[in-house]
C-alpha cells in the first residue's frame, strides 16, 4: 500500500481516542516550535542592539582621530572633510555593520510576524476543528450507548409484559370466567406488541452498532488524518518561510538552510501517518451483535407476531416508518451532496492550502455531523420496515389511517393493491398508494459516506430510467456475490444501464450479463446526457450567516499598512474598516474587513470608533 492510500479509519479499529491523543500531541509542539522562534527573534534583536551600539561607539572613536590618521597631528594643510584610504575602509566596514545590525532587527521583527503568530493563529485553528471533531464523537458515543439502554430497557418491558400475561392466564385457569378470558387475552396482546417492539430494538441496535464501526468512527478518524496533514503541511510552509527570511538575510549560512529544506521536502505528511499505524495497529475483535433473550417460561423465538391484532399494530408501525424514511432519505441525499461538493473543494486546494484552510474543514465537519444524525434516523426506519417486511412474508401489509370523522357521502376507496417483494404499501393522507424500497446491505448502503482510500470513486445523481448510453471501463475484476449482480473483467468495456444513485452500486450490462456491480470499480469513459434532468441545486452562499443580531463594530485606521501576504489587509490611515476578529488572543494582529475584502493587520495600527 503506498502512502497516498494511507487511512487511520481503514487501518485502526476502535481507535479514536488513541488517535485523538496523537493528533492533539501534533497540535500541541506547535506551541514549542513557536517558543523556538520566539526566543531567536528575541537573541537576533539583543544581537541588533548590542551590533548597532558597537558601531555607534567607534564612529564616534574614529570621528575623534580620523585627522590624526589621515594626516598626522600636526598637519600643514588641513585635509577638510577628506579621509585616508585605510579611514575610508573603515568607515564602510562600520557602515556596512551598522546595516548588518538593521537587517538581523529586521529579520527578528519577520520571524516574529510570519512565522511565530501564524503559529499561534494555525494552533488555535487546529484546536477548534479538533473540539468540533470530538463533538460529533461525543453524540456517536452518546447515541450508541442510549440504543444499548433502549434494548435492555426493552428486554425488561419485555419480561414484565410477559409475567403479566403469565399471572393472568393462571387467573383464568384458577377461575375461569368470560372476565378473566379477555383479560389474559388483553394481556397476552400486550405482551406479543412488547415482543415486537424488543425484536425491532435488537434490529436496530445491531445496524446502528455496523453503522458506528465501520461507517461513523473509520469516518471522524479520517478527518482527524486530514487535520493532521493539514497541519504538517502548513508547518512544513511555515518552516520553509522561516528558512526564506533568514536566507535572505544570512547569505553566509545557505547551505546550512538548504539541508534544513531537504528535510522539510522529506517530511511527508504520510510518514507521521505511517509510523503512527505501525505503532498503533491492535488485534481487534468486533463486538457480538445484540441477540433475542428469550422469557424463561413463555416465547423462545426470535419471530415477531404477525397475527391480529398484532399484525395491524406492526403495519401501523410500517406506515410511519414509512413515511419517516422517505423524508430522512431525501434530507440525507441534499446533506450527502453539499458535503461531497465541500469536500471536492477542499481537494481542489491541498496542493496549495493556506491558513484559511479551516474554514471548508469547518463546513464539512458541520455537514458531517448534520447528515450522521439524519442518517441514523434513517438507519433506523429502515430496519424496522426490512424486519416488519421479512416476517410478515405475503401479508397484506397496506394501511389505512383510521378515520374519525364523519363518512362523506361522496367517493369511495380505491382498490387496493399488493406490494411487489421488497416494497413496502403505503397510504398517506390523501391515501395515495407509494411504495418505498430499503437497502438491505449491512455495513454500506447509498448515503456511505467512508472514502475510499484505494480507488477513484465518483458520485452522480440519478437522473431518470436509464443513462443514455454512457460506457464504462472495468478497473478491476468482480465476482458476482447475489442475483441481482453480475461479474466484470477487468480492462473490458460495459454499457451502463443506470447510473450510481448515491448507492455506491451501478447497473451495467457485461459480457457475462446484465446486474448490479460496484461504483469504484468501473470508470464512465463515455457520458450521455441524460433527457430528463434534475435541477440544480442552488449554490450556497459565499459567506454563512451571521448568527444572532450582532452590532457591526468598526475600527478607524491610524496609519498607513502594506498587505505582506494573501491573509493580510492593506489600510490607509482614516479608512472605516469592519471589525471580524478582536485580538483576543494579544498576538497583535487584527481581522477587518474593508471594502468586501477581508484580512489581518496590526492591532496599533487602528482604533475602535
Amino acid at each position: 500500500m503506498s502512502l497516498e492510500q494511507l487511512s487511520i479509519g481503514n487501518e485502526l479499529k476502535d481507535s479514536y481516542k488513541a488517535t485523538s491523543n496523537w493528533i492533539n500531541n501534533g497540535i500541541n509542539f506547535l506551541s514549542d516550535i513557536d517558543q523556538f522562534y520566539r526566543e531567536r527573534a528575541q537573541i537576533e534583536k539583543e544581537y541588533s542592539n548590542k551590533l548597532k551600539e558597537l558601531t555607534k561607539r567607534y564612529f564616534e572613536k574614529k570621528a575623534k582621530v580620523s585627522s590624526n590618521l589621515s594626516v598626522g597631528d600636526e598637519p600643514q594643510i588641513t585635509p577638510g572633510s577628506l579621509e585616508s584610504a585605510s579611514v575610508v575602509l573603515w568607515t564602510e566596514v562600520l557602515t556596512q555593520t551598522e546595516a548588518i545590525a538593521e537587517e538581523k532587527s529586521k529579520f527578528s521583527h519577520e520571524l516574529t510576524m510570519k512565522v511565530g503568530d501564524n503559529l499561534v493563529s494555525l494552533k488555535g485553528k487546529c484546536e477548534r476543528i479538533e473540539r468540533q471533531i470530538s463533538s460529533i464523537h461525543d453524540y456517536l458515543v452518546s447515541e450508541k450507548k442510549g440504543i444499548e439502554e433502549e434494548v435492555n430497557k426493552s428486554n425488561k418491558h419485555y419480561n414484565t409484559l410477559c409475567q403479566a400475561a403469565e399471572t393472568a392466564r393462571d387467573k383464568n385457569q384458577k377461575a375461569p370466567s368470560d372476565k378473566h378470558q379477555r383479560k389474559f387475552e388483553e394481556k397476552e396482546v400486550e405482551m406479543n406488541n412488547g415482543k415486537n417492539a424488543y425484536l425491532i430494538k435488537i434490529n436496530i441496535a445491531n445496524r446502528l452498532k455496523d453503522k458506528y464501526y465501520y461507517q461513523d468512527i473509520p469516518e471522524i478518524l479520517d478527518y482527524l488524518q486530514e487535520l493532521n496533514e493539514d497541519r504538517v503541511s502548513l508547518l512544513n510552509k511555515l518552516l520553509r518561510n522561516a528558512n526564506i527570511i533568514e536566507r535572505n538575510s544570512l547569505d553566509r549560512i545557505k547551505e546550512s538552510l538548504h539541508t534544513i529544506d531537504k528535510t522539510i521536502d522529506k517530511n511527508n505528511p504520510k510518514l507521521d501517518i505511517a509510523m503512527f499505524i505501525k505503532h498503533n495497529t491492535i488485534n481487534w475483535a468486533e463486538p457480538q451483535d445484540f441477540y433475542f433473550i428469550p422469557c424463561s417460561f413463555w416465547h423462545d423465538d426470535e419471530s415477531l407476531i404477525i397475527k391480529e391484532p398484532e399484525l395491524t399494530e406492526l403495519r401501523r408501525r410500517l406506515n410511519s416508518a414509512t413515511n419517516d424514511y422517505n423524508r430522512l432519505e431525501n434530507a440525507c441525499l441534499d446533506v450527502k451532496q453539499s458535503l461531497e461538493e465541500s469536500t471536492n473543494q477542499r481537494k481542489q486546494t491541498e496542493e496549495n492550502i493556506t491558513l484559511k484552510f479551516d474554514g471548508g474543514l469547518q463546513n464539512s465537519l458541520t455537514l458531517l455531523s448534520k447528515f450522521m444524525k439524519e442518517d441514523t434516523n434513517r438507519v433506523k426506519n429502515e430496519v424496522e420496515i426490512e424486519i416488519i417486511q421479512n416476517f410478515a412474508g405475503d401479508k397484506d401489509l397496506s394501511y389505512t389511517t383510521p378515520v374519525t370523522q364523519k363518512k362523506s357521502r361522496f367517493g369511495f376507496l380505491k382498490k387496493k393493491t399488493h406490494p411487489k417483494n421488497g416494497e413496502t404499501q403505503n397510504y398517506d393522507d390523501n391515501q395515495s398508494l407509494h411504495t418505498v424500497k430499503t437497502n438491505n446491505s449491512v455495513h454500506s448502503g447509498i448515503f456511505n459516506l467512508r472514502r475510499n482510500k484505494t480507488t477513484t470513486s465518483t458520485f452522480s445523481s440519478r437522473t431518470g430510467g436509464g443513462d443514455g448510453g454512457s460506457i464504462a471501463r472495468a478497473l478491476y475484476e468482480y465476482s458476482p456475490t447475489s442475483a441481482d449482480e453480475t461479474g466484470i473483467t477487468s480492462g473490458e468495456e460495459i454499457a451502463v444501464i443506470e447510473l450510481d444513485d448515491g448507492s455506491g452500486w451501478t447497473l451495467v450490462k457485461s459480457s457475462q450479463g446484465q446486474g448490479l456491480v460496484p461504483t469504484s470499480y468501473i470508470e464512465i469513459i463515455k457520458q450521455v446526457t441524460p433527457t430528463t434532468t434534475t435541477p440544480k441545486k442552488s449554490a450556497p452562499p459565499t459567506v454563512a450567516p451571521k448568527r444572532g443580531a450582532k452590532r457591526v463594530q468598526y475600527l478607524e485606521a491610524l496609519y498607513d499598512y502594506q498587505a505582506d501576504g494573501d491573509d493580510e489587509l492593506t489600510i490607509h490611515a482614516g479608512d472605516r474598516i469592519i471589525l471580524v476578529q478582536d485580538d483576543t488572543e494579544g498576538n497583535g494582529w487584527t481581522e477587518g474587513e474593508l471594502n468586501g475584502v477581508k484580512g489581518m493587520f496590526p492591532t496599533s495600527y487602528v482604533k475602535k470608533v
